[in-house]
């Protein structure tokens, strides 16, 4: 494939490695092929006027949409879509370039936060991976009175970065680096054309010979690793057999209180699908679920110059994409949960302990855990890709829409049938679930999901548009200010922009969750308030002019019965014990606090 950029033509060829996620296969799948710059992705540039590097950058996640297509069962799941590794030939051009002088040029010329990923040890025993803020200009306690909010979360180059001893994590770069990692963030979505309702692009920097960069842990997300700097050696497992602990969450192994090593994974018959160094434009697939664990400790031995010093060059620097179908709960069994809380209906997979009811349609544990394989599995699998293509979005109404909606329906209600199945439990004809049903819960999914989406668009669009004003501005503008920056410059910042439109995708999903609560038999019910569910209180010993005044709170423990709830307000103080008939809400799941 020819590609011509700055009148060159490049011959773009890939090496794809596939690696099967079932023990029963192996041995990897070898397959050389060209990867074609796109004709929609360099149309797509020069309509957004962005540069042709993010052509490239838009067709590597074509292939990305293409692999999770291609692996996604009739049925919907997904059990069959393994990792996969893409590896750049020394003449073909970086999918996507972000090095250490970009790191440090995007640190003068915002305020960038960062966290570093630590294992905690509680009472002798090591937990999971934690993360933990990263440094900026504060007291020990977090806090700099001399210097504005935003200004004492600013990180410097040489005191943050240079001296740190572990992996430094920028959540989010995609949208708060608006020089290079927006406009990647964008082409990356556009790629994907609804493979995923949005993707979040992180950063990690780590230095040369670190042990243990990442403990081996599980993701919720999709992700897209593209080494732009450096090396670093990344393991990579099949999912582990989710049934020897069904409390565990599959999605978040190796994290808060759940230690995961690697003799766990091996009792766990979790296999090792691919042990590789990855270099610089090198891309790696790894599918949610998948254990890895990553290092760079023995990146550089085969080279003449072991024992060397290493320069901020020699770090590994690596972008990570998240495909965020989980985070916004865009699978089959958060559908499958909302269908039957929204008409009222008996879910088996239920806990039945008072509250237990899962309104955030984020409960991973038990008795899903203890189905087979395949339906697991399927129920597991996301579904945004058949909901949310860009190019059918203002169509909904078209016989090729309608169908894939019926499909998704269709899947839904063959998932829950066999779920009811295997728990031995059968359905009252009157209260069982219906085609009918599972095609309205999809079809509100397909218009929230839509909504985050567009979210994720405007979010990068806006910081696309904010780089485009900083360069007519001879760029540069936000470096050394100090205490002197106008308001109008300073709310153009992206610590204050960017999570405006994560709130408003937080709403979204809160919509689902609301939209469970108030339809069917639940009309007339209030709908449940859980442990970090955001709810009003009323001091019901204080009265102003008359009246007793509601006051935004947080929902921090409830007790066993589910009848007392303790509270945590803005200002950090606790009230134990209140009854519900003092509470409204809940407003959401920790939105504003």
């Amino acid at each position: 494939m020819a590609l011509l950029i700055n009148n060159v033509v490049l011959i773009l060829y890939t090496s794809i490695i596939v690696f099967p996620s079932s023990s029963a296969f192996l041995l990897p799948l070898f397959k050389e092929q060209p990867l074609a710059v796109s004709p929609d992705s360099t149309r797509w540039v020069f309509e957004n006027n962005l540069d042709n590097k993010y052509a490239i950058t838009s067709t590597l996640f074509k292939e990305v949409a293409l692999h999770l297509r291609m692996h996604t069962d009739s049925n919907g799941s997904r059990a069959s879509c393994p990792p996969f590794l893409m590896r750049r030939n020394e003449n073909e051009p970086m999918m996507i370039e972000f090095n250490c002088n970009d790191l440090e040029s995007a640190l003068s010329c915002d305020y960038l936060s960062a966290c570093t990923g630590s294992r905690k040890s509680n009472e002798g025993k090591i937990g999971g991976w934690e993360m933990e803020d990263l440094g900026g200009n504060q007291d020990e306690h977090g806090y700099n009175q001399d210097v504005h909010s935003f200004q004492a979360k600013r990180l410097d180059w040489k005191e943050d970065i240079l001296n740190a001893t572990n992996t430094i994590i920028f959540n989010s770069a995609g949208s708060y680096i608006s020089s290079t990692l927006a406009a990647t963030s964008l082409a990356a979505l556009h790629g994907l054309d609804g493979a995923s309702a949005g993707v979040c692009m992180n950063l990690y920097v780590t230095p040369a010979m670190v042990q243990t960069s990442a403990p081996p842990h599980t993701d919720k997300q999709d992700v897209v690793v593209v080494q732009t700097q450096g090396r670093k050696r990344w393991r990579v497992y099949s999912p582990p057999d989710s049934s020897f602990d069904s409390e565990l969450d599959p999605f978040k192994r190796g994290k808060g209180t759940d230690s995961l090593t690697l003799e766990m994974l091996k009792r766990e018959n979790s296999e090792l699908l691919l042990d590789v160094t990855l270099y610089p434009g090198d891309t790696l697939f790894v599918p949610a679920r998948f254990p890895h664990t990553t290092d760079t400790l023995d990146c550089y031995d085969n080279e003449d110059d072991i024992g060397r010093s290493f320069e901020k060059e020699d770090w590994s620097m690596h972008l990570t994409v998240g495909l965020d179908s989980h985070v916004w709960n865009l699978n089959y069994i958060s559908m499958r949960t909302l269908a039957l809380r929204s008409h009222g209906i008996h879910d088996v997979l239920l806990q039945q302990t008072a509250h237990s009811f899962d309104r955030n349609m984020d409960m991973c544990v038990g008795r899903v855990n203890q189905l087979s394989n395949d339906l697991r599995e399927g129920l597991y699998s996301s579904v945004d890709d058949t909901m949310l293509s860009f190019h059918s979005k203002n169509d909904r109404s078209s016989p090729n829409s309608a169908q894939s909606m019926e499909k998704l329906a269709s899947n839904l209600l063959s998932f829950h049938d066999r779920t009811n199945l295997e728990c031995g439990f059968r359905e009252d004809e009157a209260q069982s679930l219906t085609f009918d049903q599972c095609l309205q819960t999809v079809n509100h999914f397909q218009y929230v999901g839509q909504k985050i989406a567009n979210s994720h668009q405007d979010m990068y669009v806006a910081a696309v548009k904010e780089e485009q004003m900083r360069v007519n501005e001879e760029g540069g503008w936000a470096r050394n200010v100090g205490n002197s920056m106008p308001d109008e410059r300073a709310r153009r910042l992206s610590i204050f922009r960017v999570p405006l439109y994560f709130q408003e995708m937080d709403m979204c999903r809160e919509e689902l969750r609301a939209w469970g609560d108030f339809l069917g038999t639940h009309e007339n019910i209030s709908p449940m308030i859980l442990v970090g569910d955001q709810v009003e209180s009323v001091f019901p010993t204080r009265e102003v002019n008359g009246e007793q005044p509601f006051n935004s709170a947080k929902v921090i423990k409830i007790s066993s019965d589910g009848m007392l709830f303790d509270l945590q307000y803005f200002n950090g103080m606790v009230q134990k014990g209140v009854q519900e008939q003092y509470l409204r809400g809940p407003h959401g799941i920790g939105i504003y606090i």
